[in-house]
């Protein structure tokens, strides 16, 4: 895959992340994308508009204090409502499009996991460089220690990010490094991460490792094999667990975590939009049938 080049942007087009509603083939799907924690749909990368090519709806979330835009430090979130938020945008769009799917960077693919365990109106969700242990290459040794500061009542203080920002390319890294510095936000997420919100995280992680065998639905995973993040054996967990019929793992080994914008994130893009149109045309027929008889206004008259 070749690198960036100079003329790459690091923010994606602006009309990127606008919610519309397109037509084709696949105009009754929505698609939800969650990026990382405390991060921004900057992360997502060309996905968003290769969706929108594909005929699906776009619909970028935000979610306050998991979002960097509506962060705040001083706030204890907690992870069940990030889930409900996202739970009830899927039932609202379910009233407008006839199957929804999400799709999860880093914590983000996480909270996916989290609501597909809870939830069955999902069609389909790819997760991308999914964490349910921070046990990357990276990682260092007193990460583990961070929670028993927090339980001791040591909470304001934040994780900074630090080389190599979940990027492989390093004129791609230089730039991310750039913006963190000048925006305190880049196409990694943001540059630090309040202790409140990752252990918000980590208790998220907590029920999803449990709640893996409630995951039911189509299931793609896309994973770095030298991800300094959360190591293969993250991916690994979730394909082994998960009670979906449909289960489906790529592994990339020119990459680390942030595979949506790093060296392999065509592969990344193109994978996801294949899987879920591939989902879609699967389960078509069956779909077609549950809204037609939900819809007829036939009555039985065998009675």
């Amino acid at each position: 895959m070749d690198s960036l080049s100079s003329t790459d942007s690091i923010n994606p087009p602006s009309e990127t992340l606008a919610e519309e509603r397109h037509g084709g083939p696949h105009k009754d799907h929505a698609v939800i994308l969650l990026h990382g924690l405390c991060g921004s749909q900057l992360e997502m990368g060309s996905i968003p508009k290769q969706l929108k090519k594909a005929g699906c709806t776009v619909i970028p979330l935000t979610i306050e204090n998991y979002s960097a835009s509506l962060t705040n430090p001083r706030v204890s979130p907690n992870w069940e409502e990030w889930c409900a938020v996202v739970e009830s945008r899927v039932a609202r769009l379910k009233e407008e499009f006839r199957t929804v799917s999400l799709c999860g960077l880093s914590m983000g693919a996480t909270l996916a996991l989290a609501v597909a365990a809870r939830s069955s109106q999902l069609l389909s969700v790819v997760l991308l460089s999914p964490v349910l242990q921070y046990d990357g290459w990276s990682v260092p040794w007193y990460q583990k220690l961070l929670t028993v500061v927090y339980d001791l009542g040591i909470r304001n203080w934040s994780y900074k990010e630090s080389e190599p920002y979940g990027i492989k390319n390093f004129d791609m890294r230089r730039r991310v490094a750039n913006a963190l510095e000048k925006d305190g936000v880049a196409a990694v997420g943001a540059a630090s991460i309040p202790a409140r919100h990752l252990r918000a995280a980590l208790r998220m992680i907590s029920y999803v490792r449990e709640a893996l065998p409630l995951v039911r639905t189509d299931t793609l995973i896309i994973h770095s094999i030298d991800d300094e993040t959360a190591s293969p054996r993250n991916a690994e967990v979730i394909l082994h667990n998960i009670g979906a019929e449909v289960r489906k793992v790529i592994w990339l080994g020119d990459c680390y975590h942030i595979i949506t914008v790093d060296n392999e994130r065509e592969i990344v893009t193109n994978e996801t939009v294949m899987f879920i149109k591939r989902s879609i045309e699967i389960h078509g027929n069956e779909i077609s049938r549950k809204y037609l008889a939900h819809s007829s206004p036939l009555k039985d008259r065998r009675q």
